[in-house]
């Protein structure tokens, strides 16, 4: 096996093992953000900042080979895939190639559902405190910049009034 395909292979391990990590930092930062702890927050995105710092090194490593890959095997550089790459390898490489290359793209959906869970959540407390500051700032002001009175929304009650 080409030494260049054997570092890309290595090279798609350790993204596939980053994103591992990265899914589970990213269902711990699903509990934080439920529990609405600031602090833990802050450090889980100093964490995250790191885990960006090894993905970008790894990706530019991949596109380096890749770039050197394609020219040896003759695939336009705008065309290039792993998967077309792997269709032109011999095996044990083009299966584990596939293989990998699979794996990548399942843990990369697993992710995207998670930080969708986690944007939601982001999502519903920024609704949260903009209702909050909407209430203090009618409290504290009942006057538009136009000099008139601000219209309060009437207030529901949660409670029955049945007896």
């Amino acid at each position: 096996m080409d030494e260049r395909i054997s570092d890309l292979l290595g090279i798609l391990k350790e993204e596939i093992n980053l994103y591992r990590d990265i899914i589970e930092h990213a269902r711990e930062k699903t509990a934080l953000l439920a529990q609405g702890r600031v602090e833990a927050i802050q450090e889980s995105n100093k964490v995250e900042g790191t885990f960006n710092i090894k993905m970008r090194f790894l990706e530019n490593e991949m596109k380096r080979l890749c770039s050197e890959i394609c020219q040896t095997a003759g695939i336009a550089r705008e065309e290039f895939t792993l998967k077309k790459l792997a269709e032109n390898l011999e095996q044990p490489a083009a299966g584990e190639l596939k293989s990998q290359t699979e794996l990548l793209g399942n843990i990369v959906m697993q992710l995207k559902a998670v930080s969708r869970r986690n944007m939601q959540l982001i999502e519903k407390s920024v609704k949260y405190s903009q209702g909050l500051l909407g209430l203090v700032s009618n409290a504290t002001s009942p006057y538009q910049r136009t000099g008139l009175f601000r219209s309060i929304p009437a207030v529901q009650p949660t409670f029955s009034h049945r007896v």
